[in-house]
């Protein structure tokens, strides 16, 4: 890496940047009106509309200090963009109460920001770690001996991160346990298994190595063995715990985790809803968001605020870790049995060639949607009026056009001459690869 490429890096992020804030503050101009003004949406709307006004603003960046310069402007927008989330989802939880229920409009909406927030922060992040690299000479020095190509790490070790997850669990447990009676956290029984003919000569025994941003995948695993901790302790409050099963297996192409617990399993009604933000906040199952300001962006510190947050929690992290798994084209799916228990699987590629998933396909973006289409989830489909088919004409016959009459022109109401404005699962659903339609570099 060379100070040359890092500039071509940094005015190609600096336009990325404002297409993905346009695309965003695009949806936020679509939501319903009552949605669109609760001050908590407002105020995410304005941090949006001020990041992307202050990346326009900011000139082409020709020199090494122009390109210092934006690594501070994104470092600011970085810092800027942690009490997003709280606000966000403060704001849908109280709009989530003029919705019918099985209604998912704000639950689409919210995968979209979340998605998109995502992919800004690793563009970003990403570039403020190469420019550091290049300062420092790391390449040259070691010659990415450390496994780091910016925040990609491409030594990453599937024993490593289990660990590290079960003991930020570990930390979580002891920290808001902590009491009179010390009570200890269930045991976790990791099996680690290794198929197809990628096993270098150079892998440990019963070790995968893949290529992955660590800090997504230690933030899955967590929530993951949080979340079957903390039931299994709620199921078993004698101590008595049964071990936590944990498998990790690999082909030529993926990495794969179970976690099964025996923690009591869910509800057909709660595992319904597993997913639905919107459905879950109008039960008052994610008030909590009102008592933090920030969500941290590190794993630790998320540790650090679930701690202090005891046995409350924000109700968001299963949909963020499914987002995370997503987002690099894996996967993430919950099984589960009433009564029992409940697994999960992760899926997760492994050798860092897919590109970015966005979750837009093409032809689901809502520019491509017209109302007669889509229809409104509010207002209903817009019916079309069937034009009856005209006979063939005989062979032979003289084919003639008949005259315009302005009796026959059917002016489009001018709220049908926009573009479909309806948070609907067609315009929004989607899980296909997208690429920017503004960038061709």
């Amino acid at each position: 890496m060379n100070t040359e490429r890092i500039i071509k890096s940094a005015n190609w992020i600096r336009v990325e940047l404002l297409v993905r804030l346009a695309h965003r503050i695009r949806d936020f101009q679509q939501l319903p009106f009552f949605v669109g003004t609760n001050p908590h949406i407002e105020y995410v709307y304005k941090l949006y509309w001020g990041a992307f006004e202050s990346i326009r603003q900011f000139p082409s960046i020709e020199t090494h200090d122009d390109n210092m310069k934006f690594c501070q402007l994104l470092k600011d927008l970085l810092e800027d963009g942690l009490v997003a989330l709280p606000k966000l989802a403060q704001g849908l939880s109280e709009s989530a109460a003029y919705y019918p229920p099985g209604q998912n409009d704000l639950d689409l909406f919210l995968n979209r920001v979340l998605r998109s927030r995502i992919s800004r922060r690793v563009l970003a992040e990403q570039h403020l770690a190469l420019t550091e690299a290049c300062e420092n000479q790391f390449d040259h020095a070691m010659g990415f001996g450390d496994g780091y190509v910016g925040i990609i790490f491409v030594h990453c070790s599937a024993r490593e991160i289990v660990s590290k997850a079960k003991t930020l669990v570990y930390q979580h447990i002891e920290r808001y346990m902590d009491g009179p009676e010390r009570v200890d956290p269930p045991a976790f029984e990791v099996n680690i298994q290794q198929h197809g003919s990628m096993l270098a000569e150079n892998d440990r025994p019963n070790e995968i190595l893949f290529a992955y941003i660590p800090e997504q995948l230690e933030h899955i695993l967590y929530e993951l063995f949080d979340n079957a901790a903390r039931y299994t302790m709620l199921k078993y409050p004698n101590g008595n715990y049964p071990p936590i099963q944990v498998t990790v297996s690999a082909n030529d192409t993926d990495v794969y985790f179970r976690v099964s617990d025996q923690g009591g399993g869910m509800s057909k009604e709660k595992y319904d809803h597993l997913w639905s933000y919107q459905s879950r906040a109008q039960i008052g199952d994610c008030a909590d968001f009102k008592q933090i300001q920030k969500v941290p962006a590190s794993i630790d510190g998320r540790v650090n605020q679930a701690s202090e947050m005891g046995q409350r929690h924000l109700g968001m992290g299963l949909t963020m870790s499914r987002l995370y798994a997503e987002y690099w084209g894996g996967e993430l799916q919950i099984i589960t049995m009433d009564g029992h228990g409940t697994d999960a699987y992760v899926r997760i590629p492994r050798l860092g060639t897919k590109t970015e998933n966005l979750g837009i396909e093409r032809h689901e973006h809502p520019v491509y949607y017209n109302h007669a289409r889509s229809g409104s989830s509010i207002t209903g489909p817009t019916k079309k009026k069937k034009i009856p088919k005209e006979k063939a004409p005989k062979k032979g016959h003289e084919v003639q056009l008949p005259k315009l009459s302005t009796k026959h022109i059917e002016l489009v109401p001018p709220e049908q001459q926009l573009l479909d404005t309806s948070l609907t699962s067609e315009s929004f659903s989607g899980n296909g690869w997208s690429e920017s339609r503004m960038i061709r570099s």
